[in-house]
């Protein structure tokens, strides 16, 4: 296995960097968009929602673990070990239905194992897609529509925002350089779907220094 290097790249300053520019769109969307956007405490429908996460973010989450107390510890390992054999069963079931800024519907949800009583355990340290889920999302990856959490727009609203595209884009493009650089580097790579109930179980914080 390649060592990982990482001379003066200072992944967690980049990383923390693209978190706090992702705080600063959703804001900017909460601004243009009013009380559409509804996300706050106790609405928890995305964190019903399949999806991966990468290998920086599995480090940031098996971190913020072992800073709750044990007996919290105890109980959102459970919960990941649970996770971890419903997910196997779904998938199995129906294949790898992953969410990407829409909400998918009864049948095809499991409760985060971070969430308890509405709120999110690791909420300091969470996944990106966790902190944008709930605004009106671009990647150009995926160019052919806009995606938005249907609790905020209905499916064919029209979203007037001339800098979305602009913006989105270029943070996309930020968080794609950013692990091509850490795989450049010889980061940690998992050929196995990369959740955070994984990130839980195991201990993935050595993977992102």
């Amino acid at each position: 296995m390649t060592k990982f290097q990482s001379p003066n790249l200072e992944w967690q300053s980049r990383y923390a960097r693209l978190q706090a520019a992702y705080a600063s769109e959703f804001e900017r969307n909460r601004q243009l968009h009013g009380d559409r956007i509804r996300c706050c405490r106790g609405c928890d429908d995305c964190c019903h929602q399949l999806f991966q996460i990468s290998e920086p973010e599995a480090a940031e989450i098996s971190r913020a673990v072992k800073e709750l107390p044990p007996e919290v510890q105890a109980k959102v390992r459970e919960r990941a070990a649970t996770y971890l054999d419903r997910r196997a069963a779904l998938v199995a079931r129906t294949g790898q239905v992953e969410s990407w800024g829409a909400l998918h519907g009864e049948g095809l949800r499991l409760p985060c194992p971070a969430l308890q009583d509405g709120a999110c355990l690791v909420y300091a340290r969470r996944p990106l897609i966790c902190r944008k889920f709930g605004i009106p999302l671009w990647n150009p990856d995926r160019p052919g529509r806009v995606y938005a959490c249907q609790l905020n727009f209905r499916d064919g609203e029209e979203i007037a925002d001339s800098r979305l595209v602009q913006i989105q884009t270029e943070l996309h493009g930020q968080w794609k350089r950013l692990q091509h650089d850490y795989s450049v580097a010889g980061g940690h790579r998992d050929n196995r779907p990369l959740t955070v109930a994984r990130a839980v179980v195991e201990d993935c914080s050595s993977w992102f220094p």
